[in-house]
C-alpha cells in the first residue's frame, strides 16, 4: 500500500496536471476534471494513510468519507469532483470553464481540510 509521502506526491502531481491542462475544449476540461478528482482522492488516501487504513474499492471510500466524523466535511465536495470525473469520461458530458472552476473550488476545500487533519 502506498504510504503518506506517496500518496501526497500523487495528489500533488495530479493537481499539477490539472493546472497545466489548456481548457480549451469539453476534452481537455474532462481530464483536468478527472486530474482534480484523482488528487482529492490522494489526499484522502493520504489522511488515511496515516491511520494505516487503505480502501482498494471507490466505494468503501465514498462510504469512509461519509461516515468518518473527520472527513464527512469534505464528502459533499468529493461527491462532485467524483461525479465530474465520472461524467466526463463515460457520460460524454461537456464541461466547460464554469464546472472546472466549480471543481477548483471543491478540490480547495478538500486540500484544505486533509492539510489541516495532516497537521494535527
Amino acid at each position: 500500500m502506498p504510504s503518506q509521502s506517496e500518496h501526497l506526491y500523487k495528489a500533488v502531481h495530479n493537481k499539477q496536471f490539472a493546472d497545466g491542462v489548456e481548457p480549451s475544449t469539453p476534452t481537455s476540461v474532462g481530464w483536468a476534471l478527472t486530474a482534480l478528482f484523482y488528487s482529492a482522492l490522494h489526499y484522502v488516501e493520504a489522511f488515511n494513510a496515516k491511520y494505516n487504513c487503505h480502501f482498494s474499492k471507490h466505494e468503501d471510500l465514498n462510504r469512509d468519507i461519509s461516515r468518518n466524523p473527520q472527513l464527512q466535511k469534505i464528502f459533499e465536495d468529493y461527491k462532485d469532483l467524483s461525479n465530474f470525473s465520472w461524467n466526463a469520461r463515460y457520460q460524454a458530458v461537456h464541461y466547460g470553464a464554469a464546472e472546472l472552476t466549480e471543481a477548483l473550488e471543491c478540490h480547495a476545500v478538500i486540500q484544505g481540510h486533509i492539510d489541516t487533519l495532516l497537521a494535527a
